[in-house]
């Protein structure tokens, strides 16, 4: 054995030390760039804990909590708020890639001015105070000559509440457009109808059964992450899952069962459910009895038409797998059924939503441990003084043929604008994509190229978007994460809270918040707007939002915010039953399984099935085209982001296997298809996961604005991952909407995004 002199001991030591210590700094270095559970991130550079800074994601409608870490001024990484009981400390892919919604370089910084023809494509930069000027000239020209309802104003995801709707209000006018409201209209309105609230919540977390109609909450939901959490820890604790959906979407291949049910029967299916329930005496008779606003003997009488039978012959799905469920569901407490898109996107929405409803009714499973409960959320206070709401109402919020669509129909202003039914004094895109997003975008194009029929556009948002190409001023708006609000999201834990949207880093260039271009404008064209926008800053304005909440400002308020991102009242506690203090918030108090308003406007008042005109006449050679949402994507912001457009970058065409081999067709073909609206070619994805007369595309792709990423264009830039963009081949896939026609649920007014029958034809 060799000797070792002390030096050369001390020597080898020393070196094995700093061998350690560089093992154990990469180790942390290592560390730095994994996820930490508990909302801790470090620099890979520093060692040291990176700023978190907590605020509200609006990548959706879930409006899920996250932290921002930013390190030297910039942020670095995104990642869920664990405080925040609906997403608790977990995000989509959708909520971290916002980071690339900040930082594309070809973000709009800067006011715009268009020069030359619209659309065009040529821009001069102007400065805020000109921008404001004649903003703000156009629109009070408009006011002042008595016309606010010819103000046509597109609201994206902040929806009507806060600064828009105060804005609008003061202003004179309730025509506020939700973009959301052409996918989710029918719902809002069935729910509404029936319960008294648009929506209900899940608590599938606590449930034993979920049947699932056309949702898909394992790959998209307007609640996304707080939903579909639950519904894996119900998955956990035993429950099962049932889905029927035309297509094998992520949802139907998590679940126990899946029955492809052709498009737009869900609602027969359903119905017949019920009627089973009932005339086997499985329902809940003392909450039928007590809370059902029509007697247990006639429901039982007016279901009867809908047989197993019939249903089988008119959805596909056999009469005993209908019994079967229809049993199961019945028997096992508590049970929740659950509706989306394939249930309330047709033009039988509203009725197909109000079975659901009735389903979850007639067995005493609504607002109890594990069924679907009312939403629990804080109503927020409005800063003295405050806006009268304008007498009467606009063409554009009750459009004839749609009087109890709560919410304008927005895919049908383009064409009452171009048909002359609707004058247009300004058109204000308000970080919304109506051109991109609603079916006929043809017509919205036209017509906003048309200045004799919209003599003035504007449009406030983050990029040049396909409708902000279309205007005559742009105005660079602040992401979310630059500005603030305010949100009461429901609570998928049954508990209100309050939610921050706090700035986690300084808006970029000259980029502005929507509320602090929105209070510009209202003070610079004065006329008594000003005086309802009195109060210094938005911080203000939320202190007065949140200061009657019993217990937040006792709890700190504002600052307890933003220090937390959210505030839950500690003496809440979780109750079930809540309509035994007061009733449903309807008529009658009760359940509407009756309703009185349909039947005033003409409509069955009880939940009836009738099949979509369009599908009815669908010809041996057509196929039912159905249109749905990655996880990845939204319909139009998320285009911005390079990590998603890698991920997601194309949208095929479904075609089952069988069809597809029938008609010559391979995975990659191109595909030819024709609707009424016209013609669409993308490439095809035969599956065995489709039904055999149904064709499906994603309706997240096929930008032709929203900049080279969304494109798919490789370019040079200061960030050097644009050179690296390797999916130029694939282009940005094909933009589906523009060949959907227009066909609206005459209840609701929500689109009917799946009753479109197609030809295909391989090119």
């Amino acid at each position: 054995m060799a000797k070792i002199s002390r030096r050369g001991f001390m020597r080898l030591g020393l070196a094995g030390a700093a061998t350690l210590a560089l093992e154990s700094r990469l180790v942390d270095l290592i560390r730095a760039n994994e996820l930490v559970e508990g909302g801790v991130s470090v620099s890979r550079t520093t060692n040291l804990a990176r700023t978190a800074i907590p605020t509200t994601c609006y990548q959706c409608p879930a409006r899920c909590g996250i932290l921002g870490f930013v390190e030297e001024g910039r942020l670095v990484k995104i990642e869920g708020n664990p405080k925040d009981l609906n997403n608790r400390g977990r995000t989509c892919t959708k909520g971290q890639a916002a980071l690339n919604y900040v930082y594309n370089p070809d973000r709009l910084l800067y006011p715009l001015k268009r020069v030359g023809v619209r659309g065009q494509g040529k821009w001069q930069r102007i400065d805020w105070d000109e921008a404001v000027a004649e903003v703000a000239a156009r629109l009070a020209a408009v006011r002042e000559e008595g016309n606010p309802n010819e103000l046509v104003f597109f609201a994206g995801i902040e929806g009507e509440d806060g600064i828009i709707g105060r804005f609008l209000r003061s202003y004179g006018t309730s025509s506020v457009l939700l973009e959301d409201a052409v996918e989710r209209a029918n719902s809002w309105v069935a729910q509404s109808l029936t319960l008294g609230a648009s929506y209900t919540i899940a608590d599938a977390a606590n449930t034993k059964y979920v049947l699932n109609f056309g949702a898909n909450p394992y790959e998209t939901h307007q609640h996304f992450v707080p939903l579909i959490q639950r519904i894996i820890d119900g998955r956990v604790n035993g429950a099962r899952l049932v889905t029927f959906d035309c297509r094998l979407s992520h949802t139907a291949g998590k679940s126990d069962k899946w029955f492809p049910v052709k498009p737009g029967t869900d609602g027969i299916v359903v119905l017949a459910m019920a009627a089973i329930i009932m005339q086997r005496g499985l329902y809940d008779r003392d909450f039928i009895e007590n809370w059902l606003n029509y007697r247990p003997d006639m429901l039982t009488q007016h279901l009867s038409q809908y047989t197993p039978e019939k249903a089988e012959a008119e959805s596909g799905i056999r009469a005993s797998d209908i019994v079967r469920i229809a049993t199961e569901f019945a028997l096992t407490k508590p049970a929740v059924a659950i509706a989306g898109g394939g249930v309330s996107g047709h033009s039988n929405g509203v009725q197909n939503e109000r079975a659901v409803a009735l389903l979850n009714a007639i067995t005493g499973n609504i607002d109890v441990r594990g069924g679907a409960c009312l939403p629990r959320v804080y109503n927020f206070s409005e800063p003295d003084p405050k806006p009268t709401p304008p007498a009467g109402s606009s063409k554009l919020t009750h459009l004839e043929g749609f009087p109890l669509a709560t919410y304008a129909v927005p895919q049908k202003v383009m064409t009452m604008i171009k048909e002359r039914q609707q004058k247009v004094g300004a058109f204000v895109a308000c970080q919304a994509n109506p051109v991109f997003r609603y079916p006929e975008s043809d017509t919205a194009m036209s017509v906003l190229k048309d200045e004799k029929l919209v003599p003035f556009v504007v449009a406030i948002d983050s990029y040049i978007t396909e409708t902000a190409a279309l205007a005559d001023i742009v105005l660079p708006a602040a992401t979310f994460l630059e500005s603030w609000g305010i949100e009461s999201p429901p609570s998928y834990q049954l508990v209100p809270q309050v939610s921050l949207r706090q700035p986690v880093i300084k808006p970029l260039g000259e980029s502005k918040p929507v509320h602090d271009i929105l209070i510009g404008l209202a003070n610079r064209m004065a006329g008594g707007m000003e005086k309802h926008f009195a109060f210094a800053t938005m911080e203000s304005y939320i202190e007065a939002a949140i200061g009657k909440i019993e217990g937040l400002p006792q709890a700190g308020g504002l600052n307890f915010l933003k220090s937390n991102g959210v505030w839950v009242n500690q003496a809440s506690r979780v109750s079930y039953r809540s309509f035994e203090k007061g009733g449903f918030n309807t008529p009658t108090k009760q359940v509407e399984v009756y309703s009185k308003q349909m039947e005033a406007n003409r409509f069955a008042p009880l939940p009836t099935y009738e099949k979509p005109a369009t599908l009815a006449q669908v010809k041996q050679d057509e196929f039912v085209m159905v249109v749905y949402k990655c996880s990845t994507h939204n319909d139009s912001s998320t285009a911005s982001s390079m990590w998603l457009n890698e991920i997601t970058h194309d949208n095929p065409l479904w075609i089952n296997a069988e069809v597809a081999k029938q008609k010559g067709i391979s995975k990659g073909d191109k595909v030819r298809v024709t609707t009424p609206a016209g013609t669409l070619t993308v490439h095809a994805q035969p599956t065995q996961g489709i039904h055999p007369g149904v064709v499906a595309i994603g309706s997240h792709c096929g930008h032709w604005e929203y900049g080279r990423i969304a494109k798919g264009e490789r370019f040079d830039s200061e960030d050097p991952n644009t050179k690296l963009i390797w999916w130029t081949r694939h282009g940005s896939g094909s933009h589906v909407q523009r060949v959907i026609p227009v066909v609206s649920d005459p209840i609701g007014g929500g689109q009917a995004w799946t009753d479109v029958a197609v030809t295909i034809a391989k090119v």
